[in-house]
C-alpha cells in the first residue's frame, strides 16, 4: 500500500524534481502539494508547482499556496541560482489548472483528516509554515 504524503515545498529545480520523483513512485501517494516563499517569490513558487503538476499530467493533486516568507528574517530569493521564474531553463508548459482557494494548512488539515492511514508530511522548503500554525497542527495530531 502506497505511502500518502503531502509535499510542502518551494519549487525550484530541486522541489521541480523531488516533485517528478515522488509523483513517479509506486512508494507513494502525493495527496496534496502545498508552496511557499523560498528558492523564489511565494507566486512564483505556487506557479512553479502547478506548471510541474501540468507537465505531469496531474491536475487530480490540489496544490494550495502557504507562507509568503520566512519567520524570523525578510526573504531572500535563490535567483542567482534558480533564475527569474524559479525554474529557467526547461520548457515548461503554463499552468493547466488552478490552486485551490484553501491555505495550506486547510489543504492539510483536509487531506489528514480524510486518509485512513498517517499521512506523512514532507517539507523541503525553508519551513516557515510549521511554527505559525503549530497550534492547528498538533490538534490535528499529525505525525
Amino acid at each position: 500500500m502506497p505511502r500518502p504524503i503531502i509535499l510542502d515545498c518551494d519549487p525550484g529545480h530541486d522541489d521541480a524534481i523531488s516533485l517528478i520523483l515522488a509523483l513517479s513512485s509506486d512508494a507513494l501517494d502525493v495527496l496534496a502539494v502545498t508552496t511557499s516563499a523560498g528558492n523564489q517569490t511565494p507566486d512564483k513558487t505556487l506557479n512553479n508547482a502547478l506548471r510541474v503538476l501540468t507537465l505531469l499530467g496531474r491536475h487530480d493533486i490540489p496544490v494550495a499556496g502557504g507562507a509568503l516568507k520566512p519567520l524570523a528574517r525578510e526573504l531572500i530569493i535563490a535567483d542567482n541560482v534558480h533564475g527569474e521564474s524559479g525554474l529557467d531553463g526547461p520548457e515548461l508548459p503554463e499552468p493547466g489548472f488552478a490552486p485551490v482557494t484553501q491555505s495550506a494548512i486547510e489543504l492539510m488539515a483536509e487531506k489528514v483528516r480524510a486518509c485512513e492511514q498517517k499521512v506523512t508530511l514532507v517539507p523541503s522548503g525553508p519551513l516557515a509554515l510549521w511554527p505559525a500554525d503549530q497550534h492547528r497542527a498538533v490538534s490535528l495530531s499529525l505525525s
